[in-house]
């Protein structure tokens, strides 16, 4: 069977509108009089209006859509309308107004910092995740993904293993997407920790480190469901997103994982140069941040969304997610005062 191959959509999914837990409710009890309005809203007090209009990197898509957004509608009462896409290819959606959300979260600055200033000012990172390697309990190389996941046989295997010829590994665009670099840098400190061929890095990416063409790139948004199909060996993951989705993976050193803030000079040794928009610049390996802003005027949805992001209530929802919690990070500045005063509770 020949091995579909996709490359990352120029657009995102289409918006979608989430109903509240109280609307939803409503539909069972409509011949009750039950009211639209949010069963956080006291009685007599009008419902909120407006929504937060989030732009997400697919990596969090699980967290959001099961756990975050609906604790966020019964919080606050407002609703919630999503784009998901690779960060990278969300920023230049919204860079050209094709979408308008006003809360932008992504993994790293990077992409948000590329609206700068004209559509925000400002970053706030306030949790972290690292790469890993998930892989097919069907393939071929399962016993030995197995082996290499308890500590029964050495890290260093995986690599040998993943560039064999016929090895079918799953990764994302390094030029639009976070994780497609983060997992070219993990592959490049690993060259370096575990003394490696020269040419590992190259062999298992099949070519070039930043081309878009590679038959192992695969949109964000597919490329799990394309790991769990059985058209792939092993694929490139953050490990909370392996976590949620129930896969198999191995999980790396924190030498090589990108999950350490304490690493950061380390992870800066890895670098790729990528293209966008016809631009070429260069990339450095980074910690693997949760990064949040609003986009354009701040509305009272969104300023809600982010100050609930960094409440103490929002922020157990990114553990429970298997998120690494760590003291908030402004980076930039006018912040709006409302999600200031939450930082400093």
């Amino acid at each position: 069977m020949t091995l579909m191959h996709r490359s990352p959509s120029p657009r995102s999914r289409p918006a979608r509108l989430h109903l509240t837990l109280a609307a939803i409710a409503c539909i069972g009890l409509a011949g009750a009089g039950c009211s639209s309005a949010s069963s956080s809203t006291p009685p007599g007090k009008k419902a909120p209006t407006g929504e937060a209009k989030v732009a997400y990197a697919s990596s969090l898509d699980f967290l959001n859509q099961k756990l975050f957004f609906p604790a966020y509608t019964k919080a606050t009462g407002f609703n919630t309308t999503d784009w998901v896409n690779s960060a990278g290819a969300l920023a230049q959606l919204i860079a050209v107004h094709e979408i308008a959300p006003n809360v932008f979260e992504a993994v790293g600055a990077g992409d948000i910092q590329s609206l700068e200033p004209k559509f925000t000012t400002w970053a706030i990172q306030f949790a972290g995740t690292q790469i890993a390697v998930a892989y097919n309990p069907k393939s071929k190389y399962a016993s030995q993904f197995k082996a290499i996941a308890s500590g029964k046989e050495p890290m260093k295997d995986l690599f040998s293993l993943m560039e064999k010829p016929g090895f079918r590994l799953g990764r994302t665009d390094p030029n639009i997407d976070p994780q497609g670099r983060a997992f070219i840098y993990m592959l490049e400190l690993a060259q370096a920790y575990y003394h490696l061929p020269k040419d590992t890095v190259t062999k298992i990416l099949g070519g070039p480190l930043a081309s878009s063409a590679s038959k192992e790139i695969y949109s964000e948004t597919s490329l799990d469901a394309t790991l769990a199909s059985g058209q792939l060996d092993a694929s490139s993951a953050y490990i909370t997103q392996a976590r949620e989705l129930h896969l198999d993976y191995i999980a790396l050193p924190p030498a090589i994982s990108l999950g350490d803030p304490a690493l950061a000079n380390q992870y800066a040794k890895a670098s790729i140069t990528v293209t966008s928009d016809g631009q070429k610049s260069t990339k450095t390996g980074s910690p693997l941040t949760i990064d949040i802003t609003l986009i354009g005027k701040p509305t009272a949805a969104s300023t809600a969304f982010v100050t609930y992001v960094l409440s103490s209530a929002g922020l157990a929802i990114y553990k429970q997610g298997g998120f690494a919690l760590f003291k908030p990070i402004v980076i930039g500045s006018g912040v709006p005062g409302a999600i200031t005063s939450e930082l400093g509770s």
